[in-house]
Formats: C-alpha cells, structure tokens, sequence
C-alpha cells in the first residue's frame, strides 16, 4: 500500500498490533502530521530510543490518534502545528500534545534569522541586509489571505482554500495581491460559503485586523515559501525553485542548538524527564 493511501484507521490499527510488541518496549513514539515533519524531526530525537511516525488525517486526528493510543501504552507524545491557536484566547489542553511555537514549524523555520539568511543566499545574492526586509515584504503579500484563513476557522465558513492558487495575483512592485480576484476564485470552488458578499468580508477582516496579531503567529509557512519562490523568479535570481525546494533548504538549515531555544524543545524534555526517558 502506499502511503498516501493510507487511512487514519490503517494507521491506528498498524500501531495498534506494533506498539505493545516486547521489541517497542521503553521506545518513545513520538506522532507528527505529515511527512516533511518526520523529515525535520528525525534529525533531533534519539532514534535509538524515540519513533517518529505520522498520523493522516490532519491535527484534529494527530490528537485524537494520540488519545486513543495512550490507552494501550504510555510512552507516546504528539506534535502539532499551532495554527491560529495562540492568537485565540482558549487554552491548549490535550493530552500528551504539544504545540510548535509560531504558527506551524515552517514559520518556526523561517522566523529565525540565521537560516533565513541561508535560504536567501542558496537561492540569491541578495545582500545581508535586505534579507529581513524580504521576510517582511512576503508577509505583507501573504497578511490578507492569513487574515481570511483564521476568519474561516473563527466563523466556520466553509471556504475551500486547497487547490486555489494565488501566485499569479502578486505584485511585488506593490507587495500585495488581488485578494478580490482571490475570494472570487473561492467562491468558485466553495458552493456552501456563508459569505459571498466582499464588503461584508472585509468589514469582518478589519475587526481581526485591529487585533494586531504577530504575524509569525498569523501566517502559514507553505503560503510564505510559495510566494518567496515567486519572489525569487520575479526578481531574475533563479529559475528552477517552488516551495518543496525552499522547505527542503529549511529543514536541513535548521540545526539542534537553535530548536533548544524553542518552548516546544523545554516542553518536550519536561515531559521526558517525568517519564524518565532520554529523547534528544
């Protein structure tokens, strides 16, 4: 079977049979979303001691994946991308789950300056000084479509965001995107939207503006690295890069020393050292 056919019930079942095995006994299995994040991970936990695996279907069922397999073994933790959650007032509170810091692990990434600089200077030569206000100028493209992204969480208002492109409505001379155009091409492709009205959801935007979110907390790391690739080819620095390539680039820039820097590395060794367990 390939892996992208591979249900969530597959999964749970699979870990079901692997996990009390005597040869898994004392293993940590630590649970990601997806595939690039086993990339990322591997590098950092102990793979004589930790399992790094993915659950499909998304963080509803990371968590949930996570809560049923605690009934049969206790050596487990999962790790989420935050999302819009550390802007919304709630708590995070399941079981043996944490949290990235920023928005998703991309952003984490690409907050730090340092590998930043790298993935600039891998695909350009672009002076140092320019690289943060490069970093600006893409989030400044990508604020509008975040802003909607956390209105549709907030409102459930059932846009169909996946498979909807916007690299072509970007202009760099002005750093923003035609976000009309955009909502347009949404509507499209989202027959039960409970806003079709444009004026009505920019009136709502504006409300989610004045809370002055940061945007390291606001906005998703695959729009950044798609619209830095555009940004690259626009400004004639290279021809063969797309977002796969820039988050190759990121993962293999990013080093030990900075993820212990992370709340997400402290929460994670607490857990380790109440459970008794050598995880890095």
């Amino acid at each position: 079977m390939k892996k992208q056919d591979i249900t969530y019930q597959d999964k749970i079942d699979e870990l079901m049979l692997d996990m009390p095995h005597p040869n898994n006994q004392g293993q940590v299995f630590i649970f990601v979303e997806g595939e690039s994040d086993i990339k990322l991970f591997r590098k950092f936990f102990n793979l004589a001691n930790c399992k790094v695996e993915s659950i499909p279907g998304g963080n509803a069922k990371l968590e949930e994946g996570v809560c049923e397999l605690l009934n049969i073994y206790p050596l487990i933790f999962g790790i989420r991308d935050s999302d819009f959650i550390r802007l919304e007032s709630t708590e995070y509170n399941k079981p043996n789950m944490f949290m990235t810091d920023l928005h998703d692990i991309e952003m984490s990434l690409i907050a730090e300056d340092e590998v930043f600089s790298a993935i600039v200077f891998e695909y350009s030569d672009l002076p140092r000084e320019s690289h943060d206000s490069i970093r600006r100028r893409i989030i400044k493209v990508i604020e509008s479509v975040s802003y909607l992204k956390w209105l549709n969480q907030i409102e459930s208002l059932q846009l169909k965001f996946e498979g909807t492109g916007f690299q072509d409505l970007i202009s760099f001379a002005s750093d923003d995107l035609d976000f009309k155009e955009y909502f347009r091409r949404l509507l499209a492709k989202s027959p039960n939207a409970k806003i079709t009205d444009y004026d009505v959801l920019l009136g709502k935007i504006n409300v989610l503006m004045g809370c002055n979110p940061n945007p390291f907390y606001l906005c998703n790391g695959h729009d950044f690295t798609k619209v830095f690739s555009r940004f690259l080819k626009d400004q004639g620095k290279v021809k063969n890069v797309d977002e796969n390539n820039i988050s190759s680039a990121l993962r293999m820039t990013f080093r030990n020393d900075l993820l212990m820097k992370t709340a997400l590395y402290e929460d994670t060794q607490k857990w380790a050292s109440c459970h008794n367990c050598s995880i890095y």
